[in-house]
């Protein structure tokens, strides 16, 4: 979380109740936690980043908060006025990563630090420790969760030399608020706070360009999402790294995990069934890669909109066989191979009353003959 990522509203207010020469100690304190109910976010950390760019979990920001209060108090005595919270944050976070390196107010005679090395400072956190951070942030608030698995197109994966080029490459086009690490033994991982599957899937994209930019090969993003309760970051690793090699198969840039809606066991069709889809007097031949008694997931040659309604035409691969006429409506479409062009992958919902036709038909059985349509 950046100043810039904080309303317009929830500066002006923080800046009035830290302007707010009254507002110190409890009376600070109290005024910081009524930001948070009145805006919905966590105060303290909004408080810490928007006055000195400082992005920690809420408890250690509400520590850091209340003590440039009392630095405050310190510099006061000292110079005989009341010099701001923005200068007390300075002088006492002088050592913090992306702050000012001196204090504002040193001792007479004090010699000043020699410059620190690139990379010294505030420890980042392990992934674990993210990880664990993210996700109660998430249950906490009740916002989405991303996490994009990216995985080096290279038979055994990333050279040791070229991995800490692309890890420096990804930190530098993510966000702030995002969380950017090596994920073991050879992909990188990023937690994505407050972003949904669209945005997730543009995130990977943009991380993906950056790598190709920075090692010269090809990379494969998963994407995973999930929110409030669902928003377990690990678990969204697991299946982000599931997607990135559904991508792989399916030949994608990218994949974005989605969980199993299906209530029926799915099974493998392929061209074992003869197939043609039926719409507005217009017969085509599909490919019908799984089916369930509930539905179905079709390969087409034309795209079709969700919410369309189909007429599958199915011939099961047994001798003499009737055509099956199975009503559908088009639920999902996704592109396949190469985006916006054919062929298109699209999953399809039975109507409950056709379910014994199906089943039928996933038996390897004759469908009845009293009362189905035949083509």
């Amino acid at each position: 979380m950046g100043p810039r990522h904080l309303r317009r509203a929830v500066q002006d207010d923080i800046r009035e109740v830290l302007g707010d020469p009254a507002a110190r100690g409890d009376c600070l304190a109290e005024s910081i936690a009524a930001l948070g109910a009145r805006h919905s976010l966590e105060p303290f950390r909004a408080v810490l980043s928007a006055s000195a760019d400082i992005d920690c979990p809420e408890p250690q920001a509400r520590e850091i908060v209340l003590a440039i209060d009392g630095r405050r108090s310190l510099l006061a005595d000292l110079l005989g006025r009341d010099p701001g919270f923005a200068v007390a944050s300075c002088d006492l976070l002088h050592e913090a990563e992306g702050t000012l390196r001196e204090p504002v107010f040193r001792q007479e005679g004090s010699v000043p630090p020699e410059p620190e090395r690139p990379g010294d400072g505030v420890a980042a956190p392990t992934l674990q420790e993210a990880q664990r951070l993210e996700t109660r942030r998430a249950e906490r608030s009740g916002r989405p969760l991303a996490v994009v698995v990216l995985s080096a197109d290279l038979p055994g994966g990333l050279s040791t030399e070229a991995f800490g080029p692309a890890l420096a490459a990804l930190r530098a086009s993510a966000r702030d608020v995002d969380y950017v690490a090596g994920a073991p033994p050879g992909d990188l991982i990023v937690l994505l706070p407050c972003t949904g599957g669209r945005e997730g899937l543009r995130a990977a994209e943009r991380f993906r360009a950056t790598l190709v930019k920075a090692t010269g090969c090809g990379w494969r993003a998963g994407v995973a999402v999930g929110q409030g309760s669902g928003a377990n970051a690990r678990l969204l690793e697991d299946c982000a790294k599931r997607s990135v090699e559904e991508a792989r198969r399916a030949g994608t840039g990218a994949a974005l995990h989605r969980p199993e809606r299906r209530r029926h066991p799915r099974s493998s069709v392929g061209p074992a069934i003869a197939a043609r889809l039926r719409r507005d007097g217009v017969e085509s031949e599909t490919v019908v890669e799984e089916m369930s008694l509930g539905g179905a997931l079709l390969t087409l040659r034309a795209r079709l909109d969700p919410g369309t309604e189909i007429v599958l035409a199915l011939r099961p691969p047994v001798a003499r066989p009737a055509v099956l006429i199975i009503p559908a409506r088009v639920y999902r479409v996704s592109d396949g191979p190469l985006p916006g062009v054919a062929p298109w992958r699209a999953a399809v919902v039975f109507q409950p009353e056709v379910r014994l036709r199906v089943a039928g038909l996933l038996a390897g059985l004759d469908a009845p003959r009293g009362g189905n349509p035949t083509a």
